[in-house]
């Protein structure tokens, strides 16, 4: 081997000591109206990655494990480890729950404040303002609805800049993405702590303001950024000796520092983060609800793709301490945040849910049609949506909301809303005139007006007073008449006008969740249902119209969500109505039903298919998939690398491509070969062996810890210490720990080659080579080519997979699968609106697309649709293989 100067030497062979920072959107020269005003021009960069689940099987593993096995055990027989995961899961569960319990305490002192001095500029009798619009009743309405719009537009106003311009990961619920992350996607800068206070604050100031949005949505949210945080805590400001944390900065022993890691290095895989999220998300729900069964199931049901007893287990520990912490900090909270007031219904027996099933039918068909109109307005108004990038345009766009909403409330208040009885239950201190709920508008000191209070009130209120309508809920000394608390004229108008505001706020960029409003959907049309039954009926069928709003309130929930048994549990939960479990059951199933006939998509599903970078793989695989081959679904020209490979190819290839997986394999016939290998369609496949398979990440640590060595195998610069091997390996493990991470994508841009400084002194690097063997994945999961793909989706996704390699008889390498190659495969639906996938380089699939697609045009006669569609399917891949990005 050719012997490197000295001054060439002593730069190839020290440590880089770490990697550049992310980059910011805009370029340098970008102007500063620019920052402010945005760019329609989104950034076209990949920033989806997958997330490693399969752990990498070599030696330096099972000497680990071995010796992890034989060593002491420090707490009644289990590891240090097992503690700190224990700790992690308690300390996020308590956290969640002190995060509610300051949001809705936050909340509830705004909301207050807002409606006494809107109150007070519409009663004012004495001072300037008072003998200024004496009388005049219209000039009232107009100051304290500027008054009302001042407000909101200058909290949605500072919450949607900090969506804009510091965090765009925390706008609306993040559900969608948080379920995505669960599923394997690796979504930028979701879990931060930018993002975590970005969603407080927001969710804090959108409810506050009167926006159609709920807490519950951005709980899930903050939850799983809680448990992300909590676990990425220490290590993320472990630099040089110093250990620095939100407490202060201390300075430890370099070996002390090292022990610390040990622990903290085991805890933070791809596998028990995804355990730590997923627990987070269920104190996140459970906190919302005050429900901790149904926050387990909804994290079951909905956002985990991935369950097991131990991922159960954290769940249930992390739901149970969020519910008993807020009812430590808060006396006044109940078990079931939306229960209706004690002894507001009655008991339903038998007879009366047979006597009343008609009713009740029509009350959850009627439900399913409301969640179905609001997903399919909520998708047509994406078109009008202005770009994520135009700043300004954003936040006028929630401002605007807030002016419709104020519109909404005090016009028709004004116009239409009636005068009713305030009942006592709604007073603090009737002799003061506080009152609990109800917005007196210019009503008597007695009395409420029923549009105002729907819409200027808080939701929470609003919610558990629609549920609480039953047959007790009449005025004192009117029992005989049934009075409700709001009319049913006033709650149509409330319904169809809040359906299109709470489809207008769904994609806005703020944050704030749909349960709520979902919920205030359907308790509105229930109850208004349910009161015109109760005055149609005799009084002995026991017509409570509260009931009617719940369980409507639930087929709502089901036609937005389509979700079935977490919502079943959360209702009844959340409302401590056990009693009416038939009704819940039959109106999640019936509002199902009728939703799924006219819209296919819930929320999160239509969601995820307009992000257009994220793959998200169903449970079950899709019907098309039966019908092919893995070889039909594989990408080709599979870009491999030798056991001992060349430094000089390795960096070629790094920065050629943006594959993260890379299979190692030898050519039998000329194993001193240091030239990267490359399969084609064209090339004999009994060419190559498959090794094992390499991580571009394990590849960013060796040539970062300038780990050379020369064609044989012998260490360059170094002697051989095993010690060495396994710190590298638990660096390669904890690779984006330390760097990247909450910006995976960037490590497979040349940014990251660029920081490793090596391609000044290129011509050195001929002489250099990296011994893979020790550190690559030797028992990487491989499928034979003429499995079929439906089985390749079901171990893909049971396995939590990333690269799926597919190899022939001679277990040569033909192809590899990600999932990016299953996404595309499931098909292109009408309903999707950009396609997620590259085609891959198949001339299989590329023949049953171009014949599907001759049908389907064949049955919808559209001639030009199949010519851009053969056109489309003739073009290469943009980006080289399917399996770039992942």
């Amino acid at each position: 081997m050719a012997a490197p100067g000295d001054g060439d030497q002593e730069l190839l062979l020290k440590r880089a000591v770490t990697f550049k920072a992310p980059k910011r959107t805009y370029n340098a020269d970008s102007s500063l109206l620019t920052k402010v005003l945005g760019t329609k021009n989104a950034a076209n960069n990949r920033v989806s990655e997958s997330l490693d689940y399969e752990p990498i099987q070599n030696k330096i593993l099972y000497d680990r494990m071995r010796a992890k096995k034989d060593g002491k055990k420090k707490l009644y027989g289990y590891t240090g480890h097992t503690l700190a995961k224990f700790i992690v899961t308690c300390v996020t569960g308590v956290i969640c729950g002190c995060v509610l319990v300051a949001l809705t305490s936050l909340v509830a002192v705004l909301m207050e404040w807002k409606l006494d001095f809107i109150q007070n500029t519409l009663v004012a009798e004495h001072g300037n303002f008072g003998e200024r619009f004496e009388g005049n009743t219209f000039g009232r309405i107009c100051v304290a609805f500027l008054k009302f719009w001042l407000f909101g537009s200058v909290l949605v106003s500072i919450a949607t800049a900090m969506v804009q311009y510091w965090a765009p990961a925390a706008a609306g619920a993040g559900v969608t993405l948080v379920m995505a992350y669960l599923n394997g996607n690796h979504i930028p800068n979701l879990l931060r702590v930018e993002t975590l206070i970005t969603k407080f604050v927001g969710t804090v100031c959108s409810v506050s303001a009167g926006l159609p949005m709920g807490p519950e949505g951005p709980m899930v949210h903050i939850g799983a950024c809680v448990a992300s945080v909590v676990t990425y805590l220490d290590c993320k400001y472990v630099r040089d000796g110093k250990l620095e944390n939100c407490f202060g900065r201390f300075k430890l022993k370099q070996d002390n520092i090292k022990d610390k890691l040990k622990v903290l290095d085991e805890i933070v895989s791809d596998t028990d983060h995804r355990e730590f999220v997923s627990a987070g998300v269920c104190a996140g729900i459970s906190a919302a609800f005050n429900a901790p069964i149904g926050g387990v199931l909804f994290s079951m049901e909905e956002a985990c793709s991935f369950w097991s007893r131990k991922t159960a287990w954290r769940c249930f520990i992390a739901a149970t301490l969020s519910t008993f912490t807020i009812q430590v900090l808060n006396r006044k909270a109940v078990h079931g945040a939306i229960s209706p007031e004690p002894g507001s219904l009655k008991p339903m027996e038998m007879k009366d849910w047979g006597m009343q099933l008609p009713f009740f039918l029509l009350d959850f068909v009627m439900a399913g049609l409301l969640g179905a109109a609001f997903n399919s307005l909520r998708m047509w108004l994406w078109k009008l949506r202005a770009a994520k990038t135009l700043h300004i345009q954003r936040i006028l766009e929630v401002v605007g909301l807030v002016f419709l909403v104020g519109l909404c409330g005090f016009f028709f208040g004004w116009a239409a809303g009636k005068c009713i009885e305030l009942p006592e239950d709604w007073w603090i201190d009737e002799a003061k005139g506080k009152r609990e709920y109800g917005v007196r508008f210019f009503c008597s000191e007695t009395e409420h007006n029923d549009i105002a209070t729907l819409f200027l009130s808080s939701t929470h209120h609003t919610i558990v007073k629609l549920f609480s309508m039953g047959r007790i809920d009449a005025i004192e000394g009117q029992l005989d008449n049934f009075i409700p608390h709001f009319s049913p004229g006033s709650m149509a108008l409330y319904g169809t006008i809040y359906l299109i505001l709470m489809s207008i706020g769904a994609g806005l960029a703020i944050p704030g969740g749909l349960f709520m409003p979902s919920i205030v959907l359907g308790a509105t049309w229930g109850g208004m249902w349910g009161i015109l039954v109760r005055m149609w009926l005799p009084d002995t069928w026991n017509v409570q119209p509260g009931l009617y709003a719940m369980l409507a309130a639930t087929g709502v929930l089901g036609g937005v969500f389509r979700s079935a048994i977490s919502l079943v549990v959360l209702m009844v939960e959340g409302t401590q109505s056990i009693q009416y479990l038939p009704g819940v059951i039959l109106a999640v199933v019936v509002a199902n039903w009728v939703a799924h006939h006219i819209h296919h998509d819930g929320v999160y599903e239509s969601e995820l298919e307009r992000i257009g970078n994220v793959y998200m793989l169903r449970d079950e695989a899709p019907h098309r998939l039966h019908t092919l081959t893995t070889e039909a679904i594989m990408a080709t020209g599979v870009v491999g690398l030798r056991s001992i490979e060349n430094v000089g190819k390795i960096l070629e290839v790094m920065r050629n491509t943006a594959h993260n997986g890379f299979p190692v394999y030898v050519r039998d016939d000329d194993p001193e070969s240091g030239e990267a290998i490359i399969t084609g369609p064209d090339e004999e496949p009994s060419s190559t062996r498959l090794e094992g398979l390499i991580l571009r990440s394990q590849l960013l640590v060796l040539l970062q810890r300038r780990h050379f060595c020369d064609s044989h195998g012998d260490p360059v610069g170094r002697e051989p210490n095993p010690q060495y091997e396994l710190d590298l390996e638990t660096e390669m493990r904890t690779f984006f720990r330390r760097y990247y991470t909450h910006s995976r994508y960037l490590s497979a841009t040349n940014a990251a080659i660029d920081s490793l400084q090596l391609e000044n002194a290129r011509p050195d690097l001929e002489s250099l080579y990296l011994d893979l063997r020790p550190y690559m994945n030797r028992a990487p999961f491989t499928i034979r080519k003429d499995c079929s793909a439906a089985r390749a989706h079901q171990v893909f996704v049971c396995l939590g997979l990333r690269h799926l390699i597919v190899v022939d008889a001679h277990n040569d390498v033909v192809g590899i699968i990600t999932r990016k190659d299953l996404d595309h495969a499931a098909g292109h639906g009408w309903w999707r609106m950009s396609h997620q996938a590259e085609p891959p380089k198949n001339p299989v699939i590329k023949g049953f697309q171009a014949s599907m697609g001759f049908l389907k045009n064949l049955v919808t006669g559209s001639t030009s649709n199949l010519q851009a569609q053969a056109s489309n399917h003739t073009q290469p891949a943009a980006n080289g293989h399917a399996h770039g990005g992942h």
